[in-house]
């Protein structure tokens, strides 16, 4: 058995995708690869799987974690899913990993919210920072050319719905379509650097 863990991107129609079909989504592609997955016990039987924070439809993902059983994973795996993946997904890297769980490993996030009208981005970084600030969620934030970029802990909590809602509360916005939302990384907070560095393991 092979406990193997992905990062891949979803962009252009793929992000419409709901987070809770990604798990039949990739597996029927591993399976059009010819890659045997590992079942989970009990009555109804599916493939093993796990992924990181869900992302809520309409957000880009540059860099998002996902881990799957395989019976078994050899060199060529990964190129032979690859190509049976929809359109707007990719897997851009993957390799073995073991230890710790996939949602242990999820703590922190970074995203960049570009308004797609004018909007003031200061009055806007004000609005999230005291949405988030007071439960210490935070970890950078920062206006840089068009859009705003942050980073958060938490991420049951501070996910890209709630920015918009306190957005559209401060009446700034009147929904999600007033914005482009990228999340760029998943993974742990590198306080010297004061960047959120994507998971990692023997990669490939």
């Amino acid at each position: 058995m092979s406990r193997v863990q992905i990062h891949f991107s979803k962009r252009g129609r793929a992000i419409f995708v709901p987070h809770a079909e990604l798990p039949i989504l990739f597996t029927r592609a591993a399976r059009r690869a010819g890659l045997r997955m590992e079942l989970t016990q009990g009555f109804t039987r599916r493939p093993r799987t796990a992924f990181g924070p869900p992302l809520p439809v309409g957000v880009i993902g540059l860099n998002e974690p996902a881990e799957f059983w395989f019976e078994d994973w050899d060199g060529g795996s990964l190129e032979r899913w690859r190509r049976f993946m929809p359109e707007g997904f990719d897997i851009l890297r993957a390799g073995m990993t073991d230890g710790v769980s996939l949602s242990k490993l999820c703590q922190a996030a970074s995203y960049i919210i570009e308004p797609v009208r004018s909007v003031s981005l200061d009055e806007a970084s004000c609005v999230l920072d005291a949405e988030f600030r007071e439960s210490g969620a935070i970890l950078s934030l920062k206006t840089d050319g068009n859009g705003i970029l942050i980073s958060v802990t938490d991420l049951e909590r501070t996910g890209a719905s709630k920015m918009v809602k306190a957005l559209a509360a401060a009446s700034l916005i009147s929904g999600w379509g007033e914005l482009s939302i990228t999340r760029t990384a998943v993974g742990s907070w590198d306080s010297g650097a004061m960047k959120v560095t994507p998971l990692t393991g023997e990669m490939s």
